[in-house]
């Protein structure tokens, strides 16, 4: 038997050349890295097609600035000490506010930037009351926003039938907000 030398480095470590007959070899960064961006392209060119999560994602920013709005009111009423009051109606909903003797439209025309749209109803249920909403012109309180910081305790519910998806905004009596959902309907 004839001894075979192995090749050593000048520091003296010995090096060991793969065999080019191996057959296990894996897959590059750059071939793992192409294959990532055809799937992504793929489910985006997918999502866009069908509009999946869309109406979904644009009652999830209905709910998210509704919260917004109530919560700015009830800063506002106690800031300002002011008496708002949100009045469900067939179309969508007005901002109230109490000028000492009677309810009128608030005036402030960031209150009226949040809309609901054609495909979405309103379920408004006031300290355990169902609300029904009422004509336009009618400028009925349901939900109070007093300046002593008390609120009505509501639940407030959008469904909406092109998303098949519905949100919940809850508040309680110290003006504490709460949005869940989009959660699909059956």
């Amino acid at each position: 038997m004839v001894p075979t030398k192995l090749p050593i480095s000048v520091t003296g470590i010995l090096i060991r050349r793969p065999s080019k007959s191996s057959g296990a070899r894996g897959f590059t960064l750059f071939e793992i890295l192409v294959v990532v961006i055809i799937v992504s392209i793929t489910v985006s060119a997918v999502l866009l097609s069908t509009n999946l999560g869309s109406d979904s994602n644009n009652l999830k920013v209905l709910g998210k600035d509704l919260s917004k709005l109530i919560r700015l009111l009830y800063q506002e009423a106690i800031f300002e000490n002011r008496n708002y009051a949100i009045s469900l109606h067939h179309q969508g909903f007005k901002v109230l506010e109490y000028d000492g003797e009677d309810w009128v439209i608030a005036d402030q025309s960031f209150f009226r930037k949040v809309k609901l749209s054609e495909s979405q109803n309103s379920n408004l249920i006031v300290e355990n009351y169902v609300v029904k909403a009422v004509d336009q012109a009618d400028l009925t309180p349901h939900i109070l926003i007093l300046s002593s910081g008390e609120m009505s305790a509501f639940e407030w519910r959008i469904d909406d039938s092109d998303a098949r998806a519905s949100i919940t905004i809850q508040g309680d009596l110290l003006g504490n907000i709460l949005m869940t959902g989009p959660v699909p309907q059956s």
